[in-house]
């Protein structure tokens, strides 16, 4: 980079400071800033002092230091690559004196080995001494982290280094500089990230990995991330973590709520009771099971139809309120002939539980977490399985709490066509399917088509796992793609797992959804502009 470049360096400059230093700002305590593309961290946190490395001789000359020049790094994140928004970036923050949580959320790399804050944290402070890029015996962020930082965004020759080196620095020249983090790059800083084969288990890689790229992935996050009310967002391919991300307080362990999301498991578990001739086939009527049903309105409808939100329920009723709410999902009348018209039913897909119990002696609960869940490699103990105020009719149309990476493995299990493993958990034409769409609709899962643009064309067609207040799991089979996105949510174990009017999943409140809430709700990402940043996850030629 050329000297004449000297304004865009100062503006480089005061960016930085300005990244790092906007959390003491004033303004209201309680509200978030970002400090960068990925996260926010509270106003008013407080930076530690400034680090400082003991005086000490240039490394060349330090014995002390050159034996631990092997054990070191700039891959902060062990990521087998340092690169300026992870390393960097985390760098700077510790030298800001940022900790816990703050020092790493949306700075670490995809497929990056080191992740928990307090290794990254303890690494730093083994090797705080190898900072020092000017060598004046001291580690500082304006200093030594803007340095490191330019060099891993490419700067060059005075650009380098003007306004960067401090007034007692032993290292002024860039060539001494570039030499000094030169040394300390990692091995495979230049290697060509290695092709990966399909898996199962979303391990970090690299989206360059799975034939795709970094900015792809982040152009996906961040439109999802325009949403203010987002929790997580996890991007996976081939069965790999590329992409994640949480708002400030949520992690990889905290637990979302599936609203809706939960129609598409409790369709999966009707496959699988299909599967095992416990039902006879999606075209059986469903009065055979329901026996309510024999001799009325509702003689003829069949699971096909229910499955396709057209058994003839109305679109609107109030099942979430009712105590037992599959006595009152089973005395629903119908509004019209089924299969005649689609209307989204919450009352119709509560029949699941009446169908699943009757057919296969289980309830939905325990028919779903042995036949899907537990096959899947999902901890059944931290899933939490919601059942209405009656405390004894499970939810099969809502709520099942769950980490954002087993609602990715539900998707994975979809988009690979029911296989886990090598098992077939679901039948292949099942998924099948559930996948194609009736309009819009296919067995409990969405079909972002032209149709559901209202004929506007989509780039690719994309499934979609959708529940209340915008809880997803987007999924692209023909690419083994899977999204999740779960809102902000919290809910204390102890409160058990039954509906009622203190106990529920809280979603609206982040959305400003809740009834009596002030102020204008929040507005979820746009679907098409999501699917069109998707079409470049997939494959590169």
């Amino acid at each position: 980079m050329h000297a004449s470049k000297r304004p865009a360096i100062l503006s480089f400059s005061i960016i930085v400071l300005q990244l790092f230093i906007s959390s003491n700002s004033l303004g209201d305590p309680n509200q978030s800033v970002s400090l960068s593309p990925y996260e926010s961290v509270p106003r008013g946190a407080q930076p530690r002092r400034l680090k400082s490395v003991p005086s000490r001789m240039p490394a060349v000359e330090n014995s002390a230091t050159q034996a631990c020049l092997d054990c070191f790094s700039w891959d902060i994140d062990a990521s087998g690559k340092a690169e300026p928004l992870t390393d960097g970036l985390i760098i700077l923050r510790y030298l800001f004196g940022f900790t816990d949580d703050a020092l790493v959320n949306g700075a670490l790399a995809g497929n990056a080995t080191r992740r928990s804050s307090l290794d990254i944290y303890a690494f730093l402070e083994t090797h705080a001494a190898q900072l020092d890029v000017d060598g004046d015996g001291r580690a500082e962020p304006l200093t030594d982290g803007l340095l490191l930082l330019r060099y891993l965004f490419g700067f060059e020759a005075s650009a380098l280094t003007t306004g960067a080196i401090s007034t007692n620095a032993q290292r002024t020249e860039t060539a001494a500089i570039t030499d000094f983090i030169k040394t300390r790059l990692p091995e495979t800083q230049n290697d060509a990230p290695a092709v990966l084969q399909p898996a199962w288990d979303f391990a970090p890689a690299l989206a360059e990995q799975v034939g795709t790229n970094q900015a792809a992935v982040n152009g996906v996050i961040d439109h999802i991330f325009t949403d203010t009310a987002v929790q997580a967002v996890l991007v996976t391919k081939d069965g790999y973590l590329i992409g994640e991300r949480y708002s400030q307080g949520y992690g990889p362990d905290s637990l979302g709520t599936s609203w809706s999301v939960a129609k598409s498991f409790y369709s999966a578990a009707i496959g699988v009771a299909i599967d095992e001739g416990h039902i006879a086939s999606v075209d059986q009527k469903a009065s055979d099971i329901i026996t309510e049903w024999q001799g009325t309105a509702k003689a003829n409808v069949t699971l096909h139809h229910m499955l396709q939100m057209r058994s003839g329920y109305s679109a609107f009723d109030n099942v979430f309120f009712e105590t037992d709410q599959t006595a009152y999902a089973i005395d629903r009348p119908i509004v019209r002939a089924p299969g005649a018209q689609f209307a989204y039913s919450n009352a119709n897909s509560q029949l699941f539980e009446t169908i699943l119990r009757r057919t296969t002696g289980l309830s939905a609960h325990d028919y779903l977490s042995q036949k899907i869940l537990a096959p899947i490699d999902i901890d059944l103990k931290a899933v939490g399985l919601w059942f209405d105020a009656a405390g004894i009719n499970p939810l099969t149309y809502c709520c099942i709490d769950m980490k954002a990476a087993d609602f990715a493995r539900f998707g994975l299990l979809y988009a690979r066509d029911g296989q886990w493993r090598g098992n077939q958990i679901l039948p292949a034409e099942y998924v099948a399917s559930s996948l194609t769409a009736n309009g819009w609709y296919g067995y409990q899962w969405w079909i972002l088509n032209a149709a559901y643009f209202s004929e506007e064309s989509a780039a690719i067609e994309v499934a979609a796992a959708q529940g209340l207040n915008g809880q997803y799991i987007f999924v692209w089979p023909e690419e083994d793609v899977v999204i999740v996105v779960l809102s902000q949510y919290s809910h204390a174990a102890e409160q058990g797992y039954v509906v009622s009017p203190t106990n529920y999943p809280d979603t609206c409140t982040a959305r400003n959804s809740c009834p009596g809430a002030l102020g204008p709700e929040v507005p979820s990402f746009s679907h098409k502009t999501l699917v069109d940043r998707m079409v470049p996850l997939g494959d590169t030629p």
